[in-house]
């Protein structure tokens, strides 16, 4: 089994994973190529991604990151000399959602390893 440390860790591991891919698709979400309707998606076109936490068996969790499926949408682009453009997939809201709940996650992780930190200094300042 493994410590409370260890946890909480791989806890704050996969919450920055988290917060990290999340940032990358808010950057990235306004990247587009023209297109066509029925034309495979054009090269260049950023993918989104979203990071899949899991339970390792004795504790802690394990985050993969996964692509958004589908990649991409079609929209309208008065820029674009086809009048459409291919977007990545990115939902603001929930790119928020996902930035915030990797900060709340984060902060608890963090609280665990203060807390088991005062507890055990608090064994060691056991007077016999």
């Amino acid at each position: 089994m493994a410590s409370v440390i260890n946890i909480a860790t791989s806890g704050l591991q996969a919450a920055s994973r988290r917060l990290s891919v999340s940032a990358n698709n808010v950057a990235n979400a306004t990247t587009s190529r023209p297109t066509r309707p029925g034309e495979p998606t054009p090269n260049g076109v950023f993918a989104p991604q979203r990071t899949v936490q899991t339970s390792i068996p004795g504790g802690g969790v394990r985050a993969a990151v996964r692509a958004i499926e589908p990649a991409t949408i079609v929209g309208p682009d008065n820029s674009s000399p086809t009048g459409l453009s291919s977007f990545p997939n990115v939902n603001f809201l929930e790119e928020y959602l996902e930035q915030k709940q990797a900060f709340v996650s984060y902060s608890a992780n963090a609280s665990v390893i203060r807390t088991q930190q005062e507890l055990d200094q608090a064994l060691l300042n056991i007077e016999t």
